[in-house]
């Protein structure tokens, strides 16, 4: 075959002799050593950053280990050191930076453009800098090229070669922080929802960055010869194919992607986006592969990354549900308020920290798919303290007997029995597998069922509070097991409820807890009260309040007798924990010490 265009040179790429276009294929025009020193100060930049947060979140844990240490057995007057600040600067960081939302107070408050349809949250002010330097930083990439050639076809040809390199380079980190199974999430101690932002970020970067370099070749291709013998030669090229494969997967990913879309078919959104990223990911891994391309590499690190997650989750599905002894079972109950109380009996023991999520497989319900729902109870079943969830359906106290009796009891022994773990979630019922849940069981004559079940995790043991039962469980044993010389102030803990009898049976589980009145007042806020009887305070320490829960008067109420560090947490709807972050704020940096820990996960 001889060539019929004279901007065709014959080349050979890996097994095949192919005619080539000098600007629309090979290196033709391609600044490599400039690609490469990009490539490098990206590596190096985000290696910077990643050390100089790991540096941050060392000193955070390190000064929170010593507070502790310190003062678990001084008194009030020994931890007075604690209680204020002693840093300006670190407080002003506090307030404008790591706790500030993108403006005023909207934060996890979703925007809504009617009662039915929302266009996600707003990023942190930190999470915004970090996200917009680095955008911006890829834009300058893609755009210093050598001006000085005075050549289209090969500024072109650049621009491809730069865009292209950049989107494979980003589709690592891209990959990275979609797993559950992310090494940065206990290395950093940062949440699993600031790293699915980021992968939504950068998603929209590589996307951006591949549409670019499919564009700058299109236009050089065309130019070469017309549009229709440009794609005969997509049809009939494989290298040209799969990258176009590659291309339109990730501009699926980005159309089928956006809130409204992924909050309303969630279970189909998932299903597609894991289909479309595979299509992505094989479209450029081919790409490269047929060229053999030096990027080849980063497709290996690439599937290295999400074979190693999924293997991962898999050995603790196995590891957490399968033992010699038997499987995992699970029991529904159908709560007042469309919840549905969802216990897991896990076949051995099983120590699970406070603050984790687990996924939860309810094959009946939901196939193979799995949700996210945090911990609000786990108990090994044959511990002498076990306590089990209280069910809103049992029957009231007897006259004369109610929660100053139960602060008297012991804990029950449990039955001796074969080593497991109750794992308990609380689960509203929304749209899709929980509202699918609710109704199954609420059907149900007893208004419970058994079912097939499996949880996944746990996941996120780093230090927040949210939600709150197990870490104040965890603050009374501590405290039992080395007890302060005088009397500790009571630690504080505020629950918003709809209904009495759901609210009422969750605190039941902390109120059984040998020397629970020593360190917990419990605040119950029932927003829409349907009789007087619902806001009757049972015990000094259990007050039930009518109304809307105010931060902000909550927390003037406890800063001035307080003993040591104040940790503000927060685990509920968006607009609520803007509330709760906008009052904490607002108290940073007036001489007391205020850490704000909020619990959020976003789709």
């Amino acid at each position: 075959m001889a060539a019929t265009h004279p901007n065709i040179a014959a080349r050979g790429y890996g097994s095949n002799a192919t005619y080539v276009y000098e600007y629309s294929r090979g290196l033709g025009g391609v600044d490599v050593p400039r690609d490469v020193i990009f490539t490098q100060i990206i590596y190096t930049s985000l290696a910077i950053v990643a050390f100089v947060l790991f540096c941050g979140r060392v000193a955070q844990i390190s000064h929170a280990y010593l507070r502790q240490i310190t003062a678990s057995s001084a008194n009030k007057q020994q931890q007075t050191f604690w209680a204020q600040e002693q840093s300006t600067w670190w407080s002003s960081i506090k307030k404008y930076i790591l706790y500030a939302p993108l403006g005023k107070k909207r934060h996890n408050r979703e925007l809504q453009l009617s009662s039915a349809v929302n266009v996600g949250t707003l990023p942190s002010r930190l999470q915004t800098i970090l996200v917009g330097l680095y955008f911006a930083s890829q834009l300058a990439y893609c755009l210093i090229l050598d001006y000085s050639v005075n050549n289209k076809a090969a500024l072109m040809a650049e621009l491809r070669g730069r865009s292209g390199t950049l989107a494979v380079l980003n589709m690592i980190p891209l990959f990275l922080l979609a797993g559950r199974n992310n090494p940065l999430i206990p290395l950093l101690h940062i949440s699993f929802d600031t790293y699915n932002l980021l992968h939504r970020w950068l998603g929209r970067i590589v996307i951006f960055e591949s549409v670019v370099h499919t564009a700058a070749w299109a236009v050089n291709a065309v130019d070469e010869e017309d549009f229709a013998r440009m794609l005969i030669r997509v049809r009939d090229t494989p290298f040209f194919l799969w990258g176009l494969v590659g291309t339109v997967a990730m501009v699926f990913l980005c159309l089928h992607s956006p809130s409204p879309i992924r909050h309303a078919f969630y279970e189909t959104f998932l299903h597609l986006h894991q289909l479309a990223a595979v299509f992505a990911f094989l479209g450029v891994y081919l790409h490269l592969q047929i060229d053999d391309l030096p990027q080849q590499s980063w497709g290996h690190t690439i599937a290295a990354i999400w074979l190693g997650d999924r293997l991962a989750r898999l050995f603790r599905l196995v590891h957490l549900n399968i033992s010699t002894s038997g499987t995992t079972t699970m029991v529904v109950e159908a709560l007042s308020g469309e919840a549905c109380r969802v216990t897991f009996h896990l076949p051995k023991l099983i120590h699970i920290e406070p603050g984790c999520h687990v996924f939860a497989y309810i094959p009946r319900i939901s196939w193979w798919m799995s949700h996210p729902f945090s911990i609000a109870w786990a108990e090994p079943s044959t511990s002498s303290t076990a306590v089990s969830l209280p069910s809103p359906t049992q029957s009231p106290p007897p006259q004369g007997k109610g929660y100053t009796d139960l602060e008297k009891q012991s804990n029950l022994p449990a039955k001796p029995s074969k080593p497991s773990t109750q794992v308990s979630l609380i689960i509203g019922a929304q749209k899709g597998m929980t509202r699918r849940l609710y109704n199954l069981a609420n059907a149900s004559p007893s208004k419970t069922l058994t079912l097939g079940g499996f949880i996944e995790g746990p996941y996120g043991s780093h230090p927040t509070n949210p939600p709150q039962l197990r870490h104040n469980r965890a603050l009374q044993r501590r405290r039992r097991n080395n007890p302060p010389p005088p009397p500790n102030p009571r630690a504080r803990h505020r629950r918003r409820a709809e209904h009495r009898r759901n609210a009422k049976s969750l605190p039941d589980l902390i109120l059984r807890l040998p020397n629970r009145r020593d360190i917990l007042v419990v605040k119950l806020f029932i927003s829409k009260p349907r009789r007087a009887a619902d806001i009757v305070s049972p015990s000094a320490t259990v007050l039930m309040h009518s109304g809307r829960c105010r931060p902000d008067v909550v927390l003037d109420e406890i800063l001035p007798g307080r003993t040591g560090a104040t940790l503000v947490s927060v685990c509920g709807p968006g607009a609520f924990a803007d509330e709760v972050r906008s009052a904490a704020r607002e108290r940073i940096g007036k001489g007391a010490v205020v850490d704000f820990a909020e619990e959020a996960f976003t789709w």
